[in-house]
Parts: C-alpha cells; sequence; structure tokens
C-alpha cells in the first residue's frame, strides 16, 4: 500500500504545537526541581545517619566478639569517627556532610566487653540549615542498642524541636 501526499499535508509538527510542548515541560520542571532537591538533601541526612548508627554497631559488636573495650572518638565538626580497641584503630571514616548539621552529645562513646555503652543516653542529631523538622535524632542506651528516629521526631515520638542533642 503506498501513502499518498495531497498537496498542502504535511508531516510533523507545527511551531505552535512545538511551542507548546515546550511550556509544559518548563512547567513540570519547575514544579518538579525544588522537591527534587529536597529529597536528595533529606536522602543525605539518612544515609549520614545510617553510616554512623553502623558503625556504633560494629564498634559495640566488636567490644563483644573481642571480650575488650572498645572506644568511639568522635569529631562532629569535621565529621570524622574513629573506632579503636587498646589503642588500635580497627575503623575510621569522615561522613561526607556536605551541608548536613552532625552534632553529638559527647565526643566519646565507648562499649564495654558486655556491649553496655560507657555514655548513658548518648544522642546525636543529623539536621540541615538547623531546622529540626528535617533533623534525625540517633540515640545509644545504657545498654548500648541505638535508635534511629524518624524524621523530625524525639526519642517519645514528639516534635525533635532543636537540632542540638
Amino acid at each position: 500500500m503506498e501513502l499518498i501526499m495531497t498537496p498542502g499535508s504535511s508531516k510533523g509538527f507545527t511551531l505552535v504545537e512545538l511551542m507548546i510542548v515546550i511550556a509544559l515541560l518548563v512547567i513540570l520542571s519547575v514544579i518538579a526541581v525544588p522537591g527534587f532537591n529536597t529529597l536528595v538533601r533529606d536522602n543525605r541526612i539518612q544515609s549520614q545517619a545510617e553510616e554512623f548508627n553502623a558503625l556504633l554497631q560494629y564498634a559495640r559488636s566488636e567490644a563483644v566478639i573481642r571480650k575488650v573495650p572498645v572506644q568511639v572518638a568522635i569529631d562532629a565538626a569535621a565529621g570524622s569517627i574513629e573506632v579503636s580497641a587498646r589503642g588500635e584503630p580497627l575503623r575510621t571514616t569522615t561522613l561526607t556532610l556536605g551541608g548536613v548539621d552532625f552534632r553529638a552529645s559527647a565526643s566519646q562513646l565507648g562499649y564495654r566487653p558486655n556491649g553496655t555503652a560507657t555514655v548513658p543516653d548518648f544522642r546525636s542529631t543529623f539536621c540541615r540549615d538547623d531546622d529540626a523538622g528535617t533533623g534525625l535524632l540517633l540515640t545509644v542506651s545504657g545498654s548500648g542498642s541505638t535508635t534511629l528516629h524518624h524524621k523530625g521526631q524525639n526519642a517519645t515520638g514528639g516534635s525533635l524541636g532543636s537540632c542540638t542533642p
């Protein structure tokens, strides 16, 4: 079957149709980009808090496995954390803070050989622009267990209120 074109008919888009599509794309991008940026920043906070939580769980398990006290040295300003046992570094990491405010209630946290924490009620926060609504609270109980609380919530489930641990 052969396609026969009549005079005056053409394939493709008109300039008006093309301009309408471009205008719709611009409108969609203006709506989507701010939401996407917020999502990226929230994910950065979440990932850094989860990385710190995993490091604390590692330190606790090493104390129990090795049957020796394990220390966690925290430099919140630089985001650097070192886990050591008997002065020997076991693991060192630097959090990629990039706009994330990381604060801790103590610069040292230790785990005893039975897994209990030397700093009962240790707290750390991860926020953006000092906004507690976007912040995450991580707590360590005296038993040594860690809890990463929901975004913007304190240990009792209420509003975090402040990014200061």
